[in-house]
């Protein structure tokens, strides 16, 4: 597994101003389908996944500058099986951080937190979120239509999937 330019290390509070202006940029709104959040709002949603007992973690690039976060929620550990998400900084987009950072926390997800699987939602109008993820292993396991009202339009909402299984065949292949 590539890990040599996304590093993961734990969220810090010192990290929530970062992730306030990530949150805020007009692509994450979009993408996301909400209005902009004030700073307490972001801080709220990051105390509300701590208690929640969710896994925060920052990405840094291989200048240890902080370019994002990745997160599991609602782990079940009774049915082994969490939500993944994943927010970059815009000058980071593109560019690679995304896919390793998501290897790296499904990695973690399967071997530490003993998960079987690991799932995500994503709007359809977000392609290359939907190319990315497939890429890394991902299967669409549904689509609830017109599921989300971003910008003036109804949008689709993929429900993607992986499988411990399934993942361990990919690490093996590569």
């Amino acid at each position: 597994m590539d890990t040599t330019k996304t590093f993961l290390r734990s969220f810090e509070t010192s990290d929530i101003k970062s992730l306030h202006q990530w949150s805020n940029d007009t692509r994450a709104i979009l993408m996301v389908g909400r209005t902009p959040l004030t700073y307490e709002e972001v801080v709220q949603e990051v105390e509300k996944k701590k208690k929640n007992n969710d896994l925060l973690l920052a990405i840094e690039n291989e200048e240890n500058k902080l370019i994002g976060w990745v997160f599991l929620k609602d782990i079940d550990y009774a049915h082994g099986r969490a939500s993944i998400g994943i927010l970059l900084s815009p000058k980071a987009r593109g560019q690679g951080y995304g896919k390793t950072a998501m290897k790296q926390m499904i990695d973690l997800g399967f071997k530490q937190l003993r998960l079987n699987k690991i799932y995500l939602t994503t709007r359809g109008a977000n392609e290359h979120a939907i190319a990315l993820y497939k890429k890394i292993g991902f299967v669409v396991e549904g689509k609830l239509r017109q599921h989300a009202y971003v910008d003036g339009n109804y949008l689709d909402t993929y429900f993607m999937g992986i499988l411990r299984s399934e993942w361990e065949e990919l690490v093996k292949s590569l």
